[in-house]
């Protein structure tokens, strides 16, 4: 009688396609279930990509053991937050309710200050704008006057306004809430830091024959994807709210803080998020009672301060950006702002800081399946893999040491 075979039978092709199926609805339905703890992980994720290479460093120039490395730089980090929330925190949340409240009001008399508009004319240097001729050119071609204007830009507007209001307005009364999401985050990265070990590798627990080198690659492809996201666009904007706010500040605008953080947060959400920082800047400043330029209130102070946000804002946009940053993601910018609706209604506002490196991800992923499903190279561009470059500082370090030694050998020669 033949001995019973104890391999492991292979699945056919149907039975493949019923686990494959079953294992996406059930991720899907889990996303759906419980999508209010995706931003809080996605958050835990990013701050162990972010710590991991201090932590690495300590622990390699030090004689800490893995996890005090990692303790360590926890406690900093945590002192630096609480820091920064002691001394800004309450600031940043007093200047945005603040201005979401000033630009509500003033979006509300927007139709009656419209409606009188066509009285008036704007005189810019040697052009000059008649609002009469305007309206008449708007109501023979659009059929539509300054005021039904207004009426359908607030229809538009107030809802967005008042979800950002009521979001800011629980931010700042519900503090036992946000304490327990930081509390959760900062646990879940702790324990991830702690396990990962000084070489940061989400593939590694993966065993899968004959595709190991495939997840090595992918696994790099998605460290630069994020890195690129984390080290480089992250930057960028902290230099764009720097620049911002020191920019309001000299030419007196009020919610300085305010605006320079909006402007760090437009650059997430393309051509839209730009657009709704002029107009903003354009608000505060038009309707600001004074400044301490002596600069007349109105239209004047308005173009004074609001020409050179957009100026600045284009600069980075065209000048800096491409260089600082470049296409490392290669994704659209209109992909990007579709991205960013669908991910700011299932994960909130970490779901538009993130629309870039996710939808570029996404892409990744996309290719890979769709070439291996087809049966092409899933890998058709070969990766450069870049030299390490030794370090200027420890370069010139190394070449004083090599010239010290040198003259202490010649030193100590016999005569």
């Amino acid at each position: 009688m033949p001995a019973k075979s104890s391999a492991s039978p292979r699945w056919t092709a149907t039975t493949k396609l019923i686990a494959g199926f079953t294992v996406v609805a059930i991720i899907a339905a889990l996303i759906v279930r419980f999508s209010g703890f995706l931003a809080p992980l996605l958050l835990a994720f990013i701050l162990t990509y972010l710590l991991h290479p201090l932590a690495r460093r300590l622990s390699e120039r030090t004689a800490l053991s893995w996890r005090a490395s990692v303790s360590v730089v926890f406690l900093i980090f945590i002192f630096i937050v609480i820091l920064l929330l002691t001394l800004a925190g309450y600031a940043i949340v007093d200047q945005l309710v603040n201005l979401v409240r000033i630009v509500q009001d003033y979006l509300a008399g927007l139709p009656e200050f419209l409606r009188g508009l066509s009285e008036h004319a704007l005189q810019l240097g040697p052009f000059r704008i008649d609002f009469a001729a305007l309206e008449r050119l708007m109501v023979e071609e659009l059929d539509m006057d300054f005021a039904s204007l207004g009426q359908q830009l607030l229809s538009a507007i107030q809802p967005v306004l008042g979800g950002a209001g009521s979001f800011l307005g629980a931010l700042a009364t519900s503090t036992l809430a946000t304490i327990g999401w930081v509390l959760f985050i900062f646990i879940i990265t702790y324990l991830l830091l702690s396990d990962a070990g000084q070489q940061l590798d989400f593939f590694e627990g993966a065993n899968l024959p004959g595709h190991d080198a495939d997840l090595r690659r992918l696994g790099r492809e998605l460290g630069r994807i994020w890195n690129a996201f984390l080290r480089g666009q992250l930057l960028l904007v902290s230099i764009i709210m720097l620049t911002s706010f020191t920019l309001m500040s000299l030419l007196g605008v009020r919610y300085a803080l305010a605006l320079a953080l909006i402007t760090g947060l437009a650059k997430f959400v393309p051509y839209i998020g730009s657009f709704a920082m002029y107009v903003t800047t354009a608000l505060v400043t038009f309707f600001q009672p004074g400044n301490y330029l002596g600069i007349e209130p109105g239209s004047t102070y308005m173009l004074f301060a609001t020409i050179p946000a957009i100026l600045t804002d284009l600069s980075f946009d065209n000048l800096i950006t491409p260089r600082f940053y470049g296409r490392a993601l290669g994704v659209h910018p209109a992909a990007v702002l579709v991205t960013a609706l669908v991910a700011a209604n299932l994960l909130g506002f970490v779901g538009l800081l993130l629309a870039a490196p996710v939808l570029a991800s996404l892409q990744l992923f996309a290719t890979y399946v769709f070439r291996k499903m087809v049966d092409l190279n899933p890998w058709p561009q070969v990766e450069k893999m870049k030299a390490e470059k030794p370090r200027p500082l420890m370069r010139r370090l190394q070449l004083r040491i090599e010239k010290a030694r040198s003259f202490l050998r010649r030193g100590t020669k016999p005569t």
